[in-house]
């Protein structure tokens, strides 16, 4: 593998770039959020956000003004945050699409505290643990169709409420190295959502087709092509507002945000991913289909933020990257969608990347060039 010169992203992630000296585009992106450097003008981005607002109240819609989606982390509750000084009536909507933990169901209980009602939708499970099964088995990914859900379900509430704003959090084309037409955008799309909440695709349009599934029963996994052409508007909070989270910590805090009170597993910090245990099943995958985990996308943002330098971040990402699965989240995974365990170690091995991991003598995988200077 090769890797960013700046950070530390290798060149198996998707849809990541390097320039003729192996900067990354995610590197390159965040560059241009500097304003001091001729880049992003953020006090012109929130300006252009309080008009938005402004537009949007004077819609009097209905029922609520904007729909936040909402997981109950650090950045959801920042999204809802930015939105109190408005005076509006805030929908925050939450997709229960797996293994709650309870620091996740602590941190959810919050949005409503801080001013925004809360609708929690649990899709009917026989589909959903079959679509997960899907995901896992055929795709490497239990959270494909979790994460179409996620994206899709809100916009079907927008429209049934006829709520004239949405706000998604970070662009993730832009944040973490995407393609460069979409990378800019301020507003999601049905070409955004394909390439990036749908990988690359694999939606439930393709699901429906392949897998034979009644597309009516997978209507809310699918993005609604009605919403582009009606009053509601969707857009990228990280579009108006720096993108960090160690401010969306701060932020979450002042209102109860809870950390993991554990030892985290495949990262060092204790306070992303920790609202539903499939997630961390989700990152280990990565690791072995793409030979970078959790860890390294959480180092590489320090590094861009000026928190750790690339010496101090590759030592956290030796230390954390390729942590193994632990029964903490295997055993709950397996009675959830009912599977054995022997079935299940045989799709992990069926994921792994021979041309990245190889054997040792003793039958230990490893990287070769893990992290190689």
């Amino acid at each position: 593998m090769k890797y960013c010169t700046k950070c530390l992203m290798p060149d198996t992630k998707p849809y990541l770039s390097f320039d003729r000296n192996g900067v990354c585009n995610a590197c390159q992106a965040h560059e241009k959020k500097h304003a001091a450097l001729g880049g992003i003008d953020w006090a012109a981005r929130e300006r252009e956000f309080d008009e938005i607002i402004r537009e949007t109240k004077a819609k009097k819609a209905p029922f609520y003004d904007v729909l936040v989606p909402v997981s109950g982390g650090k950045d959801s509750l920042t999204q809802v945050h930015r939105l109190l000084k408005y005076d509006l009536r805030i929908l925050a909507v939450n997709v229960d699409y797996g293994i709650k933990t309870e620091v996740g169901q602590y941190n959810l209980a919050l949005v409503p505290k801080m001013g925004a009602s809360l609708i929690t939708y649990r899709p009917e499970l026989q589909l959903h643990r079959r679509l997960i099964r899907i995901g896992f088995e055929d795709f490497g990914d239990p959270d494909l169709l979790s994460h179409t859900l996620l994206h899709a379900y809100p916009l079907h509430v927008a429209l049934q409420f006829r709520i004239p704003l949405v706000l998604h959090g970070e662009n993730s084309a832009f944040e973490y190295g995407g393609d460069t037409a979409l990378a800019t955008k301020n507003a999601m799309s049905r070409e955004w959502f394909t390439r990036y909440a749908a990988n690359s695709g694999h939606d439930a349009r393709y699901i429906s087709e392949h897998y034979h599934i009644p597309m009516e029963k997978l209507r809310l996994y699918d993005f609604p092509d009605e919403i582009e052409h009606s009053d509601t508007r969707l857009i990228f909070m990280s579009y108006y507002f720096f993108w960090d989270s160690e401010e969306h910590l701060r932020i979450a805090e002042q209102h109860g945000f809870k950390k993991m009170d554990r030892t985290p597993e495949g990262t060092f910090r204790n306070y992303v991913g920790i609202d539903e245990k499939i997630n961390r099943l989700h990152q280990y995958m990565k690791v072995l289909k793409f030979g970078y985990g959790r860890a390294t996308d959480h180092a590489c943002e320090d590094i861009r933020n000026g928190r750790l330098t690339r010496a101090e971040a590759k030592a956290l990402v030796r230390e954390f990257d390729l942590q193994e699965l632990s029964d903490y989240y295997i055993d709950d995974f397996l009675e959830f969608i009912g599977m054995s365990r022997n079935e299940f170690l045989a799709v992990l091995e069926k994921s792994r990347n021979m041309k990245i991991w190889k054997r040792n003598a003793a039958g230990k995988w490893y990287i070769p060039d893990h992290l190689k200077d």
